[in-house]
């Protein structure tokens, strides 16, 4: 007895600290990717792409890449022939070895004194030769090739692909030991001081990675932005925003405190495969925060009708989507208007399902969709894009009737010209 008991004991302490190494990992990383970005940035971003990988609409589209069905498009059998080509290139496929990505660009980018300020950051599992072996074999397969510099003392790698010239803003790539730092040859010598630490970045307690952490460590995307950075660059535009809201919206006075917002994010979370956005809007005291988060209230009250309204003209607007794809005698016409008819309704019920509260001296607006109807929307935009492209295949585009005489080659492919007016 005093040893099976001995042995939970064990094992329990074994599980908490493995647990716990996991959780400080976790962390470290996104403290060592958040580091790497330019310490005046005015916006960062953070995608977690294990996330974005199992959740099912996703992992369902890349399914259709790589193993296409019978009645597949050539387009999409040509790019699941390309992608097992990179993956036996490779010796293993890229995209399930990458982990989270995050993307920060520098003050000097908005204010015009830089154009190549930014970074983007991967983290990934990767050891750099085989990182760099896998990047040259894609380089090949695309009929390209790549330049080899040293920069700071370390291997980059700079993309050429075929017929292109070459310039100082090609975006050039370097492999850490699980990550991979990117950024425009101009800015490469600046982003690896970030990388090594030769230089200091972004600083954890500045107030990105603050809006970061509230946005939740299981977002799948999270970006927050500095207004007050920007701000500061074009105060008119920010003082005109907060105007044109207060002028459509007079009982709404409160929200020309939109001027004194001070950082915002927005964050999407994939929930047992139902979807939560959020959007946050900081200020620099609750006592700011509530009268604005009242003002936002009472304006998606007064206007939730008129947005109503609007999904009800779009779903109108299919009317005559239905009637010629019934003339052309498309495959399934009528179960592919089913399911787009269900995502209006669906659309509909998420106007319902938006909140509005007040955390601290933070306004925030939730949209929750459950799985159903998160599936709901992704049939409604599927049926939508079959619908097109069978239209598009069986009309040529149907150029007299729905738009100028001749054919518009700049629509793009798989879509009919002469649509754009038709709204989803």
């Amino acid at each position: 007895m005093v040893g099976v008991v001995g042995f939970v004991v064990v094992g329990s302490l074994a599980a908490v600290g493995g647990t716990a190494f996991w959780m400080w990992r976790k962390n470290q990383t996104a403290a060592n990717a958040l580091s790497r970005m330019p310490p005046n940035s005015f916006v960062v971003a953070r995608l977690e792409l294990d996330q974005l990988r199992v959740f099912p609409p996703l992992a369902e589209l890349r399914r259709t890449f790589t193993h296409p069905a019978p009645g597949a498009t050539a387009r999409e059998t040509a790019l699941s022939r390309q992608m097992q080509d990179v993956v036996t290139r490779c010796s293993f496929d890229p995209i399930d070895h990458f982990r989270s990505v995050y993307v920060g660009a520098d003050r000097d980018l908005l204010a015009g004194r830089s154009t190549s300020a930014w970074v983007a950051a991967g983290m990934h599992d990767v050891a750099p030769a085989q990182a760099t072996q896998c990047f040259n074999s894609v380089m090949q397969l695309m009929h390209g090739t790549t330049t080899t510099a040293t920069v700071n003392g370390h291997t980059v790698l700079t993309p050429v692909l075929q017929g292109a010239i070459a310039s100082p803003r090609d975006p050039s790539v370097h492999f850490m030991t699980d990550s991979i730092v990117v950024a425009e040859q101009v800015y490469m010598p600046t982003a690896l001081r970030f990388a090594y630490q030769e230089a200091p970045g972004l600083s954890l307690t500045s107030a990105l990675p603050r809006m970061i952490d509230r946005l939740g460590a299981h977002t799948a995307v999270a970006v927050a932005v500095d207004v007050t950075a920007i701000r500061a660059q074009n105060q008119q535009t920010i003082t005109e925003f907060a105007d044109d809201l207060v002028r459509a919206n007079p009982n709404s006075s409160d929200l020309t405190l939109a001027r004194q917002l001070e950082t915002g994010g927005i964050a999407i979370s994939l929930v047992n495969n139902g979807l939560e956005a959020v959007a946050r809007g900081e200020f620099a005291s609750a006592t700011l925060a509530r009268p604005f988060t009242a003002a936002l209230q009472s304006f998606w009250v007064a206007r939730k009708a008129e947005i109503i309204a609007t999904i009800g003209e779009a779903q109108q607007g299919i009317g005559a989507m239905r009637a010629m794809a019934g003339l052309t005698g498309g495959n399934d016409v009528g179960e592919r208007f089913q399911r787009i008819d269900a995502g209006f309704v669906v659309a509909r019920a998420a106007v319902d399902q938006v909140r509005i509260t007040q955390d601290d001296r933070t306004a925030v607006v939730t949209l929750t969709l459950t799985p159903p109807q998160v599936t709901t929307m992704v049939n409604a935009a599927r049926a939508a894009k079959d619908l097109a492209t069978d239209m598009a295949s069986m009309t040529g585009g149907l150029p007299g009737l729905l738009g100028s005489g001749q054919p518009d080659n700049s629509a793009p492919q798989g879509m009919p010209a002469g649509l754009p007016q038709i709204r989803f």
